[in-house]
């Protein structure tokens, strides 16, 4: 432990408190609050009370520590968890994108047209002949990359260079390279992989920084060397994408992803985190403090998840952010617009906080109720005290440490508040982070299906094959299937993949599974528009709805027209059909809420669902496809790439929800983009059983508040009254009859007395009876029998003492007698125990009526017999002898 301001924290928290403002507020008051219980204790020790106050003080600072240290912790952990996230989402996402690339190249390298071009530059420069006699040749292969950058555009330039490295063609005519030494072209030719994967400074780029290249090998059909293939990828646009998804404008955290010796490669704030800057990583714990250019930075590192055994180029994730701002905004004021019986059953929940947080309220009302006692009761010996100026002393003194826990309870209530609203926004802000990660991965997937569907309608082979369909039937599906399956093979993102002519007609699947789909119509919409789609950069998606083409089972076929160059036409269309059920629940599972360990929280899940509701994926099979989600309309009217969190109750509980619509990816439906469809993706954890409405716990009501009278100061005297609660039933015995409240604790039942009695209690070393009186009193609701928590010892007859269980103490105020009535017959039930009650001031505003009990009364009703009451003391001998 370490001391800050009087105050012992844990070691964890040193160099983190001093930031933490809320902490701080609540430490200031507390300590203040603690010197006032200094003084009046060493007032209760002198004034001759009887009160000592030591323990509650000495009680009070220890819960003090104990509920900073809590707090500092929650509060420490909710920024640490947000850290952790935006750098583990930066580093994930960035290899889910280059996983894609991966597959591009290999593919991009079979291209016939490719390898026809390089093919013929090869044998041109082999018979030493001028390369511009392949001029026009050059310009189709580069307008052909052009058509795959504007579908793919992700890159920003793609080579193709001989096998010395000279340039054949490339999209970028900006760029002055015409003969490359980069070692990515000796690499490309001689790896046993499915691509080469480089991020340096390089000859293929056009400018001296750092880029990432994929590059692979174009050969003959018996392997040999045609070429090498170069995609470049527009790396800092990509991150910048990123960076900006996972930081807003006024959020002081600084993104990067860093290579395996800590320098910088990308930045989401290149000023102040330069890249190539050398970072101190933070690798063998959640987080730490790190030191940058002379301030200090709350930071983690996060190495990659890796995506379907792809680790990427070796790159981590690091989020930082500088200590004093590190707690500035800790989002509690959120709860505050959830109705109370929400919020307040969240957080009564037993399984949200942990025991030691749980323990804080209770310990704080032990505190709260000793003190209450220790106040009371000295009310209550005031009330006999024969030195007039010691009792006025006295009573001024009680008062004011009574009114002192009042203002400490309520330090500690709002404290105890901000502590819970922390972990809840911290599970809500978790909740939101993770749906807007879940659709970002949708969203970028999906673009990649956009993509592949156009570009693979330009497969040369296909308007062919199409073309000869008629004549050579059988030698044409077999040539489509062939390129159909090899495409498969590479992306296996797809169950099927389709090719069709103009009439609709199944040509050729790649999934021999459906073969019996060939020669059949697709009758379904989307080949109509597909077949009529406008230009190459056109494509279109069915509905999320079941097709003979995945199993009657949901999914979306994106699909493209196939365009016949010779005839100036559409002569078929693509439609491949993405394996929607395992790859979007890849992607919810993904995106679920994790403990420490990496568990998936119990009870969480997640879905995608459409703004009808209507849902498409989920984790959870209580929402099948296709199903409702019962949650408000509300939720689904975001707008697009906006997002929330709040609860809702679903299924007879408290979920925190995090939801985000749907936006898109670079072009994918975007402004100039066609295609429209709206996504939500929600994330759920339980929070909180929805409770009976029989559990819902009633406050009870205002108790009347009755002036502190001097005896002397009206007319007719006044009557001191000790107030209690049974349930929500305010009542009062006269104080004079009272002799102290105690802890209900340490109670004997004995069997074979009325149930009235509940048991034995030791009370200065002699056994009292102990009554419940529930059944005696009209209760205008049902007792808790269990939610007992004090004795009050009260004078009987010749002064035998007995107890009567109660709730909780109330005050004890002196009432002007002219206020007093005797009881009459309007009070049925209660005319038996009560002797007067205390008129409410309509004019003050008063309300609610005080019933003042008789102890008499309660002993002849609850312990006499047959019309004569038994002596108390018979009854205890009684009890002693068994």
């Amino acid at each position: 432990m370490s001391i800050f301001k009087g105050i012992e924290f844990d070691d964890s928290l040193a160099g983190l408190i001093r930031q933490m403002d809320a902490v701080q507020e609540y430490r200031e008051t507390l300590q203040t609050l603690q010197a006032v219980w200094d003084n009046l204790t060493l007032l209760g020790q002198l004034s001759g009370t009887g009160t000592d106050m030591s323990a509650t003080r000495q009680a009070f600072a220890t819960l003090t520590a104990e509920l900073l240290n809590h707090l500092g912790i929650e509060t420490r952990n909710k920024t640490v968890q947000a850290l952790k996230s935006k750098a583990q989402v930066a580093v994930d996402i960035m290899v889910r994108n280059l996983f894609e690339r991966t597959a591009d190249i290999g593919f991009l390298a079979l291209d016939e047209d490719i390898r026809g071009f390089a093919r013929c530059m090869g044998e041109l420069l082999a018979r030493g002949d001028d390369p511009q006699c392949c001029a026009a040749h050059r310009q189709r292969i580069e307008q052909r990359f052009r058509e795959y950058v504007r579908k793919y555009s992700v890159y920003h330039n793609i080579i193709l260079l001989g096998t010395d490295g000279r340039v054949l063609a490339q999209l970028d005519e900006r760029n002055p390279v015409r003969c490359s030494a980069d070692p990515v072209i000796g690499e490309a030719l001689q790896t046993e992989g499915a691509y080469v994967e480089a991020f340096r400074r390089s000859d293929l780029l056009a400018d001296e920084r750092p880029g990432l290249i994929y590059a692979y090998r174009v050969t003959e059909a018996d392997g040999s060397p045609l070429a090498v293939l170069c995609l470049c990828f527009r790396f800092e646009n990509e991150t910048r994408r990123i960076f900006a998804n996972l930081c807003t404008a006024r959020d002081w955290t600084v993104l990067a992803l860093l290579d395996d010796e800590g320098a910088v490669v990308a930045s989401s704030d290149p000023q102040h985190l330069p890249v190539g800057a050398p970072l101190e990583r933070v690798l063998d714990s959640d987080w730490g403090i790190v030191h940058f250019r002379g301030r200090e930075y709350l930071a983690t590192t996060r190495p990659t998840q890796g995506y379907q055994g792809y680790m990427g180029p070796g790159w981590m994730g690091h989020a930082m952010i500088p200590l004093e701002h590190a707690f500035a905004d800790q989002g509690t004021d959120r709860l505050a617009r959830l109705p109370a019986e929400v919020v307040d059953a969240v957080m009564r929940s037993p399984t949200l906080f942990s025991d030691a947080l749980r323990s804080i309220p209770r310990k704080a009302e032990q505190i709260q109720r000793a003190l209450n006692s220790s106040v009371w009761n000295g009310n209550v010996r005031q009330s006999s005290s024969e030195v007039p100026t010691n009792n006025a002393f006295s009573k001024v003194l009680l008062w004011e440490i009574g009114n002192t826990g009042l203002k400490t309870t309520d330090v500690f209530e709002r404290s105890i508040g901000n502590l819970n609203e922390t972990v809840v926004s911290s599970i809500l802000d978790d909740t939101r982070f993770l749906a807007s990660l879940a659709i970002d991965i949708m969203d970028r997937n999906l673009y990649e299906r956009a993509n592949d569907c156009r570009w693979w309608a330009l497969t040369s082979a296909f308007a062919r094959w199409l073309a000869r369909l008629g004549d050579m039937p059988d030698e044409a599906r077999a040539a489509i299937t062939e390129v159909l399956e090899a495409i498969n093979a590479l992306y296996t993102v797809y169950d099927n993949l389709v090719v069709f002519d103009t009439a609709g007609h199944v040509v050729a699947v790649s999934n021999p599974h459906y073969a019996d789909c060939i020669g059949r119509a697709i009758g379904e919409e989307w080949v109509r528009r597909c077949l009529a789609s406008a230009d190459s950069q056109s494509y279109v998606v069915s509905a999320f709805a079941p097709t003979p083409l995945y199993r009657e089972r949901h999914t979306y076929i994106y699909a493209a027209a196939i365009t016949d160059e010779a005839h100036d036409g559409t002569c078929g269309g693509i439609g491949i059909v993405f394996d929607a059920e395992p790859q979007f629940r890849a992607m919810l599972h993904d995106a679920l809420p994790r403990n420490a360990r990496g568990e998936i929280l119990p009870g969480s899940f997640a879905v995608f669902a459409e703004r009808n509701r209507r849902v498409i994926a989920s984790t959870s099979a209580r929402h099948p496809v296709g199903s409702e989600l019962p949650l408000p309309e509300e939720l689904f009217q975001l707008a697009n790439g906006t997002d929330s969190a709040t609860i809702h109750a679903l299924e007879g509980h408290y979920h925190a929800v995090g939801v985000r619509i749907s936006a898109g990816y670079r072009e994918y439906k975007s402004a100039g983009d066609a295609y429209r469809n709206d996504v939500a993706a929600l994330v759920f954890v339980p929070l909180a059983a929805v409770p009976q409405q029989t559990d819902v716990p009633v406050p009870p009501p205002a108790p009347l508040r009755l002036p502190r009278l001097r005896q002397a100061s009206v007319a007719g005297g006044s009557t001191e009254i000790a107030t209690f609660f049974i349930g929500d039933e305010w009542l009062g015995i006269v104080s004079s009859s009272v002799l102290e409240a105690v802890e209900a604790s340490g109670v004997t039942s004995v069997p074979g007395l009325p149930a009235h009695v509940h048991g034995v209690f030791m009370y200065r070393d002699r056994p009292i009876l102990v009554l419940d009186l529930k059944d005696h009193l009209r209760l205008r609701r049902p007792v808790d029998a269990d939610g007992y928590r004090q004795i009050v010892v009260v004078r009987g007859r010749a002064g035998e003492p007995f107890g009567i269980l109660v709730h909780r103490l109330g005050e004890i105020p002196e009432v002007a007698n002219a206020r007093i009535d005797p009881v009459n017959q309007l009070y049925q039930s209660e005319a038996a125990l009560a002797e007067q009650v205390v008129r409410p001031d309509s004019a003050a505003g008063e309300q609610g009526i005080l019933v003042v009990l008789s102890p008499e009364r309660i002993l002849a009703r609850l312990l006499g017999g047959r019309g004569s009451p038994i002596e108390p003391a018979l009854a205890l001998r009684a009890l002693e002898r068994a």
